[in-house]
């Protein structure tokens, strides 16, 4: 199965790049695999390597599923490949699986795309320590939980034997880190979207300690959140799991956003974080969440919707469409010019819950969405466990990055 994706996706790449001036050259892939052909990664990679000698660098990941066009392949086995046109020194590959050595100098990043594996322990110290290492605080990217068939890869362009050699010794990695850092001389936009629905008004962390939410707004964080639940029937058990739990309180999302007067609408802040809600400790009136809230956060009840997920990539795409617009330059002739930006290919990063990963390829609406918005351009992706918002994880988003150039002033 693996053999005839990756020859499709060979055939249609050769035909593209044939039809491209010989100067436009294509140093960076990237691919995504779905998570049944995961254990084929290093087959898939050279085989596209062997096809491809002119691209010289490999990134990517197996995931839930795969996103191209207006398709989720969802269980299909399915090889997605992007070949972006950058310049050598505007991008560099990274791996903390081994120390990486460039053979360029180091460049100044303005972003990096991150993937890496979701079931690994300290997620968010590793995010942490991989800004720092990288000088660059603005992570992008998805992490997958795989189990056994967790697959990443970054890929230099040594030849080693019949696959590229690998970056610091990282090939395709089973946890860690790894990417791409994007330098200033690529122009990427990137919005997030959250497709959540708040279920009631936003409170003030007053007391937290650790993953634990103690108090809001000086009072009881469970007596809060969850005080019109009946917690005599839910708890009659010691030690009672989550599924004993009310579903209201199994299907709870608590957006947590930074300081600041939040109005209530049709959906939570565009800078929350977006966490689950793990279990409850009704001893202390406690409420756990898959983060490290912090005293001063404003927390919302909430949940997803789909159709404020939908409202939200229109929204991220009249962003996009906003920034793209000509800005008035001068000319010459003292006439106004106007210089735009047009859009060379995007990628959609999106939660797997979401929405369940289908059994068979089927269109998508929001992929649908985004390619009427911002027209015929590339489009791939993937669906994750978390995704990487700077140091910090998201469990309910989409991300959406957009490769741009300017266009030629007109007269």
């Amino acid at each position: 199965m693996w053999q005839h994706a990756t020859r499709q996706v060979i055939v249609q790449l050769q035909a593209q790049i044939s039809m491209q001036p010989p100067t436009v050259r294509h140093g960076l892939g990237l691919v995504y695999v779905s998570a049944s052909l995961a254990a084929h990664a290093a087959e898939i990679v050279g085989t596209l390597a062997q096809a491809l000698p002119q691209v010289q660098h490999w990134a990517g990941c197996a995931a839930h599923s795969v996103l191209a066009g207006d398709m989720d392949y969802g269980h299909t086995g399915a090889v997605a490949v992007m070949l972006p046109v950058l310049a050598p020194g505007d991008y560099q590959l990274f791996s903390d699986i081994a120390t990486h050595k460039p053979a360029q100098p180091g460049i100044t990043a303005q972003a990096a795309l991150v993937h890496g594996d979701a079931a690994a322990p300290a997620l968010v110290p590793q995010l942490i320590e991989l800004a720092r290492q990288l000088e660059c605080p603005d992570l992008l990217g998805g992490l997958g939980h795989l189990c056994q068939d967790h697959a990443q890869w970054a890929w230099g362009s040594t030849a080693s034997g019949r696959l590229p050699a690998t970056v610091g010794g990282g090939g395709v990695q089973k946890g860690g880190l790894s990417g791409v850092l994007f330098g200033p001389g690529v122009e990427l936009l990137s919005v997030g979207i959250q497709g959540c629905r708040p279920m009631g008004p936003s409170h003030t962390v007053t007391h937290a300690e650790g993953a634990a939410l103690l108090a809001l707004d000086g009072r009881p964080a469970l007596e809060v959140l969850f005080g019109h639940l009946n917690w005599q029937e839910a708890l009659a058990a010691p030690g009672a799991a989550p599924h004993r739990l009310p579903g209201e309180l199994q299907q709870a999302l608590l957006a947590l956003s930074p300081p600041h007067p939040w109005v209530y609408g049709a959906s939570v802040a565009l800078a929350a974080h977006v966490l689950s809600v793990v279990g409850i400790d009704p001893l202390r009136q406690a409420v756990f969440v898959e983060g490290l809230p912090q005293p001063g956060q404003t927390v919302t009840l909430c949940q997803a919707d789909e159709q404020v997920a939908r409202a939200e990539v229109r929204r991220a795409c009249a962003e996009i469409g906003d920034w793209l617009a000509p800005e008035p330059t001068p000319a010459q002739d003292g006439q106004a010019a106007a210089i735009g930006r047009s859009i060379c290919g995007a990628i959609y990063i999106r939660s797997a819950l979401r929405h369940p990963v289908p059994r068979s390829a089927q269109v998508d609406a929001e992929l649908q969405l985004i390619r009427h918005a911002l027209g015929p351009v590339p489009l791939l992706g993937f669906t994750s466990t978390y995704e990487v918002d700077g140091t910090a994880l998201q469990q309910m988003s989409a991300q959406l990055l957009v490769f741009t150039q300017p266009l030629q002033a007109l007269t």
